[in-house]
């Protein structure tokens, strides 16, 4: 049962954090420039992507058992133009250091990079959100959609961890958000930031908040068995 806290209902548990009625699934660009081979960060960062394939397929798994269970699912797409409109000066001397200098864009609208990883392609009726920084909730219509649909709980997925997911986890954080992170289901092209932002992101979420995707699963699968499903 919840906590009382102040007169307020406090959840405190995974299987109350994951409610079907009040979680959304956020997958964060998984996008072909971050996850595939021949991708961006694949011809240009020399990532492990052994880790990163690992991640894709623990994430599909989750997504299927997120549709079984009616869970909201939402992605986000890293979105760029040629011409670099959405570029400001800061944010391009930031990418200059490990794009191409003289052209740093990566998830370029249109292109196959862009494109979500086929093993990971939402349904019809899945919605894309399409964003400019790393915190998906910056400039994009994103918490507007979850506070219209009553949710309370959001599932962060995706790539790369210490720099979209993490964003994106204290952009959920700021704006009220309970907060569940499936570790196997995040990545990043380098281990040790990856295992950096975890620890940065363990540090900020109570305990049941930093999981992997079978306990999500399983928590999932108790609630239909409850219901009789």
């Amino acid at each position: 049962m919840p906590k009382i806290v102040f007169g307020k209902e406090v959840l405190t548990t995974l299987d109350e954090f994951v409610l079907p009625q009040h979680t959304a699934l956020i997958v964060v660009d998984a996008q072909n420039d971050f996850c595939s081979p021949g991708g961006c960060i694949d011809q240009l960062v020399s990532p492990n992507m052994e880790m990163v394939q690992s991640a894709v397929d623990h994430l599909a798994g989750l997504l299927a058992a997120a549709r079984q269970a009616k869970i909201m699912i939402i992605y986000t797409q890293a979105t760029n133009y040629p011409n670099g409109i959405f570029k400001s000066a800061p944010d391009l001397a930031r990418k200059i250091e490990y794009l191409n200098p003289d052209s740093p864009l990566i998830c370029v609208d249109g292109e196959w990079g862009h494109q979500i990883v086929d093993k990971l392609k939402p349904l019809p009726d899945e919605i894309i959100i399409k964003k400019h920084r790393h915190n998906s909730f910056m400039g994009t219509e994103l918490d507007m959609l979850l506070r219209s649909n009553g949710i309370k709980t959001l599932i962060i997925t995706g790539f790369t961890t210490e720099r979209c997911v993490l964003a994106t986890i204290t952009g959920a954080i700021a704006h009220d958000y309970y907060v569940v992170v499936p570790q196997d289901c995040v990545t990043a092209p380098k281990v040790e930031m990856h295992n950096a932002a975890l620890v940065v992101i363990s540090g900020n979420l109570r305990k049941e908040g930093v999981t992997d995707s079978v306990q999500i699963i399983n928590a999932w699968r108790g609630y239909n068995q409850n219901r009789g499903d």
